[in-house]
């Protein structure tokens, strides 16, 4: 979330000893994660095991801090069975480059017809914010002239000030409102697309990255993992096992993946069709991490140093 010399430099701003430390391990899931009986973060430490025969075994355990409570009574565990459960729920929301094709193309063709409705409310609110202006510039005139006393030109001019300042941001809330849509639904699928994939690479950074990106509200409790999904995502979860079966038909009739057949069938399925409204609708900028949220994060990385 943040770079390291980002994070260094907080290390000075709180007072901390800035000097880079060497780390020794990159646990993936460290700071993310918090006890779900006690609510403190989940830490991880590696161990080492030493067989008679000479065999020497790394393992990776996550474990409640227990700096909340001391006498939780949670147990750890290893990382390998933590992955497991990660993949499990990426696995309910991927999706095929065919379907993530197809989509885009659907989202598009929604969002041009918005596009020029877009450009309709455009003019009129254009025309709004013009005639506004044109009053600020007869109050001042009025004023000059003498035709308006002190106190009455003020509380015009308060009025007028605030209302040309919510028309300009309607106007450029309208004007970018559909690209952003189709940017963050191309953010969303994407990622349905590619996490499960690239989650097992066993990349520590792209896999802290991943699991941020899911959810929120990471708790672990009796060595299970729940995550509040991200509402986009959710929506493609409940589409997914639609998606599989139109893929799983192809694929036992042709005996592969015929993609002309599969966009015919994706356009034939109410459940795929239905998902449309509910992206174009979504309050994108709502589901976008609220500027204390990020920093309530950052905090609770830095309260593990």
């Amino acid at each position: 979330m943040i770079t390291e010399e980002e994070y260094n430099r907080i290390q000075v701003l709180l007072g901390r000893d800035n000097k880079i430390h060497p780390k020794v391990h990159n646990f993936p899931f460290r700071g993310l994660i918090r006890c779900g009986e006690c609510g403190a973060m989940i830490t991880a430490e590696k161990k080492i095991k030493r067989q008679k025969n000479g065999n020497v075994h790394h393992y990776i355990y996550y474990h409640c801090t227990k700096r909340i409570n001391p006498n939780c009574s949670q147990k750890c565990i290893e990382e390998k069975e933590l992955k497991k459960q990660i993949l499990k729920v990426l696995s309910k929301i991927e999706i095929p480059p065919e379907f993530h094709d197809w989509a885009m193309e659907q989202l598009q063709l929604e969002t041009k017809q918005e596009a020029e409705d877009r450009n309709k409310i455009l003019i009129n609110q254009q025309k709004t914010y013009n005639d506004c202006l044109k009053e600020i510039d007869g109050v001042i005139s009025m004023r000059a002239r003498q035709e308006l006393d002190e106190e009455n030109y003020k509380r015009k001019m308060a009025f007028l000030t605030k209302e040309k300042a919510r028309l300009q941001e309607l106007l450029q809330d309208t004007d970018n409102r559909v690209n952003k849509q189709l940017e963050k639904a191309e953010q969303v699928f994407a990622f349905a697309r590619d996490a499960k994939k690239e989650f097992e690479t066993d990349n520590p950074e792209k896999q802290k990255q991943i699991l941020s990106n899911l959810g929120s509200n990471l708790f672990l409790k009796d060595k299970i993992l729940t995550i509040s999904i991200e509402k986009p995502l959710l929506f493609i979860k409940g589409i997914t096992p639609e998606v599989r079966a139109i893929h799983n038909k192809v694929r036992t009739s042709k005996n592969g993946k015929n993609e002309r057949e599969l966009r015919a069938l994706y356009s034939q399925s109410p459940t795929l069709l239905a998902w449309r409204d509910s992206f174009r609708t979504y309050e994108w900028e709502k589901a976008c991490p609220a500027p204390e949220v990020i920093i309530t994060q950052i905090r609770q990385l830095l309260a593990l140093v």
